[in-house]
């Protein structure tokens, strides 16, 4: 069995879904992996699980004639082999499994998880701007706290991490309703009547990175010079130097120029990855039309709190793709307040 492990063969046994199994190999399913890859993205995005399966049912994507269960949604979000690693007792294989889902995503969805996984959230009341949130002052995140006043009346905000473990951080707590509904009611506003001046910044924004875009230069200069490496060892081999040295060296220069080749594609791909303005404001006008959670999960990156004023961070319309190599990352729009959140 480790024989057929180390060769990149299947072993075996049940296939998870998003693979198939050809000529004792395991390949990638591509229609399923396309919902798999739409899984950890929606996921990743903050989007809950039960929200995703009912996009998938909405889409008409079902697992064995059903909708997805959440115990399976959750074990595609925790399996490893995604991302292209199969474990086995102590040994790691990378050649059994065909990435689907890109590490830097994967990882990122496994971090949610784990802050998610025990007593995380709360099953009575929904916190709309939960992990969304750092502290201005102290870059602490904001978390969301209960409390009950003396008539026993409870009161619900978000209090910085960093004042209430001690830091010294003087930032004030806020009022849920209060924020949240300054949150919605600013990011609404703004996207309403600013909307071509953000699709015009990202189209900006994004023809920018491509003509800054040195990578690839820099890639194709040090594939050719290995290109030119390589021939000279050829030459010398052809002309009788077969030394062990030169072999080995020989062989690092391919792997290297195969790795280079790669690299090469994967920055082509992301210079000529250019959105149109049409899908710019689409991706924004879809984002207007969602519930207050699904507006948030969407829409927003990262706030960061002060007293008098909040800086809202967005996501981008990179057609659900977290790769913040592609095009742009994020555009900034700052909103004062005109008083102090406190309870």
């Amino acid at each position: 069995m480790r024989e057929t492990r180390s060769k990149g063969n299947f072993t075996g046994g049940f296939i998870i879904y998003g693979y198939k199994v050809e000529n004792h190999k395991v390949v990638i399913d591509q229609d399923k992996a396309e919902m798999v890859k739409f899984i950890y993205e929606q996921y990743a995005m903050g989007v809950y699980v039960k929200d995703i399966i009912k996009a998938l049912t909405a889409k008409g994507i079902f697992n064995r004639g059903k909708p997805f269960a959440r115990n399976t949604v959750y074990n595609i979000l925790k399996n490893e082999k995604y991302s292209g690693i199969y474990r086995h007792n102590e040994e790691v294989f990378d050649n059994i499994y065909p990435q689907i889902v890109d590490t830097d995503t994967f990882n990122k969805v496994r971090a949610k998880i784990d802050i998610n996984h025990y007593g995380k959230r709360s099953t009575e009341v929904v916190y709309l701007l939960r992990n969304k949130m750092k502290c201005g002052y102290c870059g602490s995140p904001v978390s969301a706290e209960c409390g009950t006043a003396k008539n026993g009346e409870k009161k619900r905000y978000y209090k910085c991490l960093g004042r209430k473990n001690g830091n010294g951080c003087k930032k004030s707590q806020a009022r849920k309703d209060v924020l949240e509904n300054y949150v919605l009611e600013n990011v609404i506003t703004q996207l309403q009547s600013n909307m071509d001046y953000i699709v015009n910044t990202l189209l900006e924004m994004q023809d920018d990175y491509i003509k800054a875009n040195s990578a690839l230069t820099r890639l194709v200069k040090e594939q050719r010079q290995t290109e030119n490496a390589i021939q000279n060892i050829m030459s010398a081999i052809e002309c009788g130097g077969t030394s062990n040295t030169a072999m080995k060296r020989l062989r690092e220069l391919e792997t290297l120029s195969e790795e280079l080749e790669k690299q090469i594609r994967i920055e082509k791909a992301q210079s000529a990855f250019k959105l149109s303005r049409q899908e710019i404001s689409d991706f924004y006008k879809l984002a207007l039309e969602q519930s207050p959670q699904m507006l948030i999960n969407y829409l927003i990156k990262e706030i960061r709190l002060f007293d008098d004023k909040m800086v809202i961070i967005y996501n981008t319309p990179k057609t659900m793709s977290l790769d913040e190599s592609q095009g742009f990352s994020f555009i900034r729009k700052t909103y004062r307040t005109r008083f102090t959140f406190k309870t």
